[in-house]
This record gives structure tokens, sequence and C-alpha cells, in this order.
């Protein structure tokens, strides 16, 4: 029996299943580039023959009883052939964020007590000052621990079910106690099929591949979905806006998915150019974009012939989809990328729901909301106080059994088979519409609940505006919280209005951004008004997700006077 009918014949329904039937389908087709398609290139027949060879040495009974096998890379196309091949000899992924610290990664190491993994060549000295190194298997041939010595290997038998766990997946904890979420290959099949219901892809798509793959969100729909559609993925060079537009153009790219921030600086770099453009090419964009606005309130999208120009200028014409998930998109946004031409959808995940629970589909689009479920799974709210709003609660193929060696925690979030996602939220018109996290909640001297991400949303609507993150803050012998933000100016356009010498003129900057806060307040109930806000030149911390690392600034304000 051949290595390639023996890992056949006992695969049934597993993720590795459906990408055979995907590399029979489309085997002379792209389905990695690398380097932002100026790198090596590789068919879905090359992908599945090298997953095959590797995951035959998995199989040896060298590696019998090692059930669990980690990943630590940048994205490349060596990333998802080190995954499949773990999934096809019956293992476990655990994928590491290349872009944790050393002692870090070396925590998860530890903690997770993986004892091989694939990396790329670029982690190698980092486990060579490691006292007890785990097997390595290097992406490169020039390493003497290249992971091309496993296709030597001969393979023993090991059953797949599609109930074995796919992935393990460290959302927290690097450092102290971690979170570890357990995910089936059904529970990630399921969303796949769920996904693939509400958007539909093919193998004409290119989808170029920017969030790190270690994310959930990144491996289902950016690797996952595309590799089960039969179209192809391009791993962008990097996160710098320049070398993005270059990708895309050069590639012909149909679909990204990026987070909020990648898209936020996208928008203002695109209103800076139309700002700075000749007063009658400012006046026709405005008119146009107001023509658009209407024909969208009427069920039309005019923005496709109306910005067409637009969209070629700014290398974007081949793109048909944007889809941004992970955190909260400002409703502007993709108002904006909507309005000019662009399929623009925004969803909601987390990664216990594997990780897609809700999204905008084409025609079905309502600006600020993350969409309707998917078909395959059922949302409700549990009650919070008297208002509408209430804690999200999923039930569905995709939930997670649990959290690795964590029953404590299992039970806390997965009840009766509903997961408590600890997000806040409303259902209007059959869309979702989250309104915070549930610990992110300022409660007032009243008793009142407070949103920050209500009042991100009312400052972020300001141009100058580029990041905010609003906490809660007590005062000294006062009960209850007021609300108090941290605001990044857009300083290229107080260069661009107020001139280079100005830019950084910090009495300019706060006279404007406290027009800004003050306008603002004045859309809010009084007990929501922000009360201070401080103003920082530089980004706000994020994790490698983009996500704001928002306990940082809660600690921060939480007892200043």
């Amino acid at each position: 029996m051949t290595t390639q009918s023996m890992i056949v014949a006992q695969v049934s329904e597993t993720i590795f299943d459906r990408f055979l039937r995907s590399a029979e389908l489309y085997e002379d087709t792209i389905l990695f580039k690398a380097d932002g398609g100026r790198g090596q290139s590789y068919t879905y027949s090359g992908v599945k023959e090298r997953v095959q060879r590797l995951s035959a040495g998995l199989m040896s009974d060298s590696y019998i009883d090692q059930p669990e096998i980690g990943l630590l890379s940048e994205n490349r196309p060596e990333w998802g052939i080190a995954y499949l091949a773990i999934l096809a000899a019956g293992k476990t992924v655990v994928p590491i964020d290349s872009n944790l610290k050393e002692n870090e990664i070396m925590h998860i190491v530890r903690h997770s007590g993986i004892k091989s993994l694939f990396i790329a060549e670029s982690f190698e000295p980092l486990f060579q000052k490691m006292e007890k190194s785990p097997s390595l298997f290097v992406m490169s041939n020039d390493s003497d621990q290249s992971w091309s010595r496993l296709e030597s290997l001969r393979p023993s038998t090991r059953n797949i079910s599609r109930q074995n766990v796919a992935v393990l997946i460290y959302t927290s904890g690097t450092t102290g106690s971690p979170k570890v979420v357990m995910l089936t290959h059904a529970n990630i099949l399921h969303n796949l099929q769920g996904i693939s219901q509400a958007i539909p892809f093919d193998r004409q798509d290119i989808f170029l591949s920017i969030l790190p793959l270690h994310h959930t969100f990144e491996a289902t729909c950016g690797f996952l979905t595309p590799l089960m559609a039969g179209a192809s993925i391009v791993f962008a060079r990097s996160l710098k806006s320049k070398e993005i537009l270059e990708d895309i153009s050069a590639n012909g790219i149909t679909v990204m998915c990026g987070v909020p921030l990648l898209y936020d600086k996208m928008y203002h770099s695109m209103m800076r150019s139309i700002n700075a453009a000749p007063t009658i090419k400012k006046i026709l964009f405005k008119v146009l974009f107001f023509i658009s606005g209407a024909g969208w309130g009427l069920g039309l999208h005019l923005g496709k012939p109306l910005f067409s120009s637009l969209r070629k200028k700014a290398g974007l014409q081949s793109i048909r989809m944007f889809v941004s998930g992970g955190a909260a998109l400002h409703a502007e946004v993709a108002r904006f990328f909507n309005f000019i031409g662009f399929d623009f959808f925004q969803g909601y995940g987390m990664t216990e729901c594997s990780p897609v629970i809700s999204m905008n589909k084409p025609g079905d689009i309502k600006f600020g909301s993350v969409g309707k479920p998917l078909p395959n799974l059922e949302v409700r709210m549990e009650p919070v106080g008297d208002s509408d709003v209430g804690e999200i609660l999923i039930r569905g193929g995709s939930v997670t059994p649990g959290y690795k060696d964590n029953p404590g925690l299992t039970k806390e979030t997965v009840r009766d088979g509903w997961l408590h996602s600890g997000d806040l939220g409303c259902f209007r018109g059959g869309h979702l519409w989250i309104t915070g996290r549930a610990k992110n909640v300022i409660i007032s001297s009243a008793g009142k609940n407070i949103y920050p991400e209500e009042l991100e949303e009312k400052l972020l609507a300001s141009p100058y505006v580029m990041e905010v993150v609003v906490v809660g803050r007590t005062k000294s012998g006062k009960q209850g919280e007021e609300p108090v933000a941290l605001i990044i100016p857009d300083i290229d356009l107080f260069s661009a209005e107020f001139g280079e010498e100005l830019k950084g003129d910090m009495g300019t900057i706060r006279k404007v951004i406290s027009g800004v806060v003050s306008a603002s307040n004045q859309q809010l109930s009084d007990y929501k008004r922000i009360a201070d806000f401080e103003i920082q030149l530089s980004e706000l911390e994020k994790t490698s997700t983009k996500k704001i690392k928002r306990h940082i600034y809660a600690n921060r304000f939480k007892h200043s006077q």
C-alpha cells in the first residue's frame, strides 16, 4: 500500500480529507505564493505530495507517542504545509505566535509539553540556547535538523476522527497561567461550512494573507477557507501599506481579511489624498459619494461604476471583497469602502467558536452591525438588567469542547451547550450589534452602564482622531467611575491642515482635540460624557493581532485624580 492510499484510507471527514478533495479537483492550480508573489509557488498537487511525505514521517514509530506538534513561523507557504502535515498524521497542531518574546515562546513550549515542532530557520538559534531542546523540523534544506529528514521514515498506521482535537490555541497567559482552547476537526469544518453558506468563494479568488496565521481568524478565513474553495493564497511581504498595495496590484488580489486598524489606516490615507486634491475634484468626490449613498439606501450599489477610477488609482481595482474582524470597526469606515464600490463585510467571532459567529453578507449589510449569525449556529442574549442588551450566547457545531486541562473554566464558559462569550450585544432587525465587553463596562456613580466602545465610536468619527481608547477612572472619595479617553491624533492630517511646522505643536493639537471631545459629548447623555482626555503621539500598544491592550490603559487611569 502506498503512503498516499494508506493516509486516504484512514482519514474520514477531517480537515486533511477536505484538502485532498481540493487537491484532486484543482491539482494544477497555484495554492501558495511566497513573498508577495515574488517567491516560490506551490500547486495544490505539489502541496499534497509534500504533506504526505512529511506526515508519513510524523506517523513513524519515532513520533508515535507525540500527540501534539508545535508550529512556529512567520506567514509563509511552509507554515501551511506543516499545518496540514501534522493533521494528516492524526496529530494536533500547537501554533505559536512568531511575534512573541523569547521567554514567552519558551513558556508555551514548556507548558504545552510538546516534544517536536516545525520552525522557520530564523528561530533555530533560539532553541540552541535551551538546555533540553525539543526535536526540531526546520523549514529549510540547509539545516542539520531540516524537516526533509521526516520524508525518509516509514509510517505506522493511525486512526483519525472528526472528533480529534485539530489545534490547541493559546489565547492568553503567555507568561502566566494560560488559557488553551481546543478545536476539533468537526468544529473547524462546521465553521467553514457556515462561512461558505454565507459568502461564496471559488477557484478564481486570490487571497492576500496578512494577519498572523497562528490566530484562528486568519487560519480559518485566510487559509482554510480559500484552500477548500480551490483559491490561491499570496503571503504578503509585510504590514507596510505601500508593500500591501504593491502585492495586491501585482497579484490581482480579490479577497483580503484584515483587522480594523489596517482598514482605518487605509481609510485615513485615502481621505488625506482626497482632501489634498484640487477643489473641483473634492467637490466631485463629495457629489458622487452622496449619490452613491442615496443609491445604497434604495438598494442600488452605484459605487462600482462611479468610483472605478479612484479604486484603480489606489491600486485596488482587482479587489472584490474586504473582510474585517478581530475587533470593533468604526461604521464610517465600512460605509466609506462600500460607497466607493467595494464589498466590505464586518464580522464577529471568537477563538472558542472556530472563530466566525456572524457576518454581514452581500446585499444584507447594516453599517455598525456584525451581521446575522451563520446559518448553522444559534445565537441568543442572556438579559443584563432591564435593557435589550445582553450577554451573547452561542450554540452549534463550531463551539469548542473546552479548555485543555481546565475543567473549571470549561464548566464556567460552556453551560448546557451554550458558550457564554462575555460580549454584550443585542439584535435589531435580525442583525447582531455588539455594545462591548462585559469586563470593559464602566459603572457610573448612579450605577448606570457606560459602554466605552460607544464613546470611542463617536470620537473616531472625527478625521483628526487616528486611535482612541476609553476606560473608567475612579475619583478619590467618590463612588463609581467616569469615562476618560486616551487619544492618538492623525499627525499627517494636522500637518496637511496647519503646516509642517505646526503638526507637532501640542497647543494646536490639544485645542482641536478638545473641540472633538466637546462635540462628541454633546451627542451623549450627561452620565456618558467623557470627563477628561490625554493625548499621545505614538500608537496604542496592541497584540500581534492588532487588538488594543486595553488593560494597560485601564490600569494607567484607574486611580488618577
